[in-house]
């Protein structure tokens, strides 16, 4: 999408929300849903462009042999409450019984079985603000469920059919687009991340005389890598990192190769293969390098 759509699109936005009240979402497939419009590019605008059949292609690329597993796990529940006394989301909007983790997963997934996967282009828009902003994907629902039933997997699966057909949260497709290009999650260069590590070091050596950042130093002790917002806005940080190592005396390194930012949130849409590369990329700089241990900021 140009700069000029965009604009148009933030534009009709600022002018919806100037006419007064909140318009309410009701869903035209359960009526109890009920929730503020929320207009969000990355929904709003790719829900347009699909097509019944596309859609049913990819639920079953996406299910495919597991249809009746899947069914059991949703008729197993004995709607006992437990997972949703553990969920954060049912708890702080007044137990809201659409906000409970097994309504989600019977409104998303349990649907689209129930209709054999002929669902329209809303459905999916539907199903993504369910998964993606109304869930996070801490499984604690999972881990209070007496039938160890995996509610978290479900909604894991409703997010890769959204990812693949296009329909996710703006703000969470474009951390999955500047991974896919850059292997970190804020745009940030090689270039802009090594110059970044060489300046925190020149400013580091006015407080503390022996602080360094070594950049592939073989055979340390340490191989720390950042979250990608560190070296572009949280500087601050990785003064703090090397201060503490360098008064504890640690023998650490930082890379200077591609995937050196921990955070992976490829993850968070069920990016398999842009998960996978930047996995494997944290641990071939780990080889390569030939330290001993890895440390992420989180």
């Amino acid at each position: 999408m140009n700069e000029f759509a965009i604009e148009r699109y933030l534009n009709r936005i600022i002018e919806e929300r100037e006419q007064g009240e909140k318009e309410k979402y009701v869903s035209p497939y359960f009526p109890e849903y009920v929730r503020e419009v929320i207009p969000d590019m990355g929904l709003d605008e790719r829900v347009s462009q699909l097509t019944p059949e596309q859609i049913e292609r990819v639920i079953k690329r996406v299910i495919g042999k597991q249809t009746a597993r899947l069914k059991s796990i949703i008729e197993t529940c004995m709607h006992c409450g437990l997972c949703s006394d553990a969920c954060q989301w049912y708890i702080s909007n007044d137990r809201d019984p659409t906000y409970a983790p097994v309504a989600k997963i019977r409104m998303t997934l349990g649907e689209m079985i129930k209709r054999n996967f002929k669902v329209d282009p809303e459905f999916i828009k539907f199903c993504a603000r369910v998964v993606f902003t109304e869930c996070n994907i801490c499984h604690r629902c999972s881990m209070y469920c007496p039938f160890g039933l995996d509610i978290t997997a479900i909604i894991r699966l409703v997010r890769r059919i959204c990812f693949i057909l296009g329909v996710v949260p703006q703000r969470q497709l474009d951390q999955a687009q500047t991974h896919i290009t850059f292997l970190n999650q804020v745009w940030l260069s090689q270039n802009d991340y090594l110059d970044t590590l060489f300046w925190r070091e020149e400013e580091g050596i006015y407080e503390l005389k022996n602080l360094r950042i070594p950049i592939d130093k073989e055979g340390a002790e340490i191989l720390w890598f950042p979250l990608g917002a560190e070296p572009k806005t949280g500087v601050d940080h990785i003064d703090r990192f090397a201060k503490i190592m360098a008064v504890a005396g640690v023998d650490w390194t930082m890379t200077s190769k591609d995937t050196w930012d921990s955070s992976n949130m490829s993850m968070f849409i069920n990016d398999y293969f842009t998960m996978e590369r930047i996995v494997r990329g944290l641990y071939e700089n780990a080889k390569r390098l030939r330290v001993k241990r890895i440390v992420l900021t989180e």
